[in-house]
């Protein structure tokens, strides 16, 4: 993806239990969250919440840097594609 386009749009605050909130600005759009059953290959998974996305199914992630770096290539996509372009960007 190289440089995010959108530097400090999106943040990833605390919330219990070793889960993280997905920040679009001031709005929660997704969720970062342990998976829970032993069961699973990938410890980690993710949920993104935003208008005309696919899905809103669980996705894993191999660890909490694994699914940052997947939310921020999906929210890049998305922002993009409604026309959001940061300040300077062609």
């Amino acid at each position: 993806m190289g440089e995010d386009l959108h530097h400090g749009v999106v943040a990833f605050e605390p919330l219990a239990r070793g889960r993280e909130a997905v920040m679009l600005g001031r709005v929660q759009v997704g969720e970062i969250s342990p998976v829970h059953d032993p069961r699973s290959v990938f410890p980690m998974c993710f949920r993104l919440d935003l208008p005309n996305v696919q899905t809103k199914a669980w996705t894993p992630a191999r660890d909490v840097d694994d699914a940052r770096r997947l939310v921020l290539a999906r929210l890049n996509d998305w922002l993009n594609a409604a026309g959001l372009r940061p300040i300077g960007a062609p």
